[in-house]
């Protein structure tokens, strides 16, 4: 049996497009989500032992009706800049299916505009660092459409380290 040329060529041109095309950017998504974590700025928290309790909601400085492609929301735990510097496994890039800021997932659940909370118990396995919080909002699609976070547009007031601090795995 043979293949028509024009069915080859017509295939590989759709393969060709299907793996060069972007997807989601983070530069591309608004923050809608207002974020907040129990930890205070510098708190130094031990694996195995801290909790973390996140809430999250929309940002009421935005019309109603914003979030009305949410369907799920993702919290994530995740590097600071200063624990991504010289860690190409930590970061941080633009296209979202490539980024490694947020790699720890806290927890997933239906969105819903207000009063939400969950606190997590910090694992073990997390490494010691300098994080930050932050949730995506989700769409039917599972494509990420906004996004909140614990800390302001420079990534600053993150839970700080603790360099006295090294016997035990923790994270700060």
């Amino acid at each position: 049996m043979e293949i028509p040329a024009g069915f080859l060529v017509v295939s590989l041109l759709l393969s060709c497009f299907a793996t060069t095309g972007y997807g989601v950017t983070f530069t591309s998504l608004q923050r809608t989500l207002e974020v907040t974590a129990s930890p205070k700025e510098g708190q130094v928290l031990k694996a195995g032992d801290a909790d973390i309790t996140v809430t999250w909601g929309l940002n009421r400085t935005f019309q109603a009706g914003t979030d009305s492609a949410y369907k799920t929301v993702k919290v994530k735990l995740c590097y600071a800049p200063i624990s991504q510097k010289d860690r190409s496994w930590r970061k941080t890039v633009d296209e979202m299916k490539k980024d490694k800021t947020c790699l720890v997932k806290i927890v997933a659940k239906p969105y819903s505009a207000s009063n939400n909370s969950f606190t997590w118990t910090v694992e073990r396995d997390i490494p010691t660092g300098t994080y930050f919080v932050r949730a995506y909002a989700f769409n039917a699609h599972d494509e990420e459409v906004a996004f909140g976070q614990t800390t302001n547009d420079k990534k600053r007031d993150e839970f700080v380290p603790d360099p006295s601090n090294h016997r035990s795995p923790c994270i700060t």
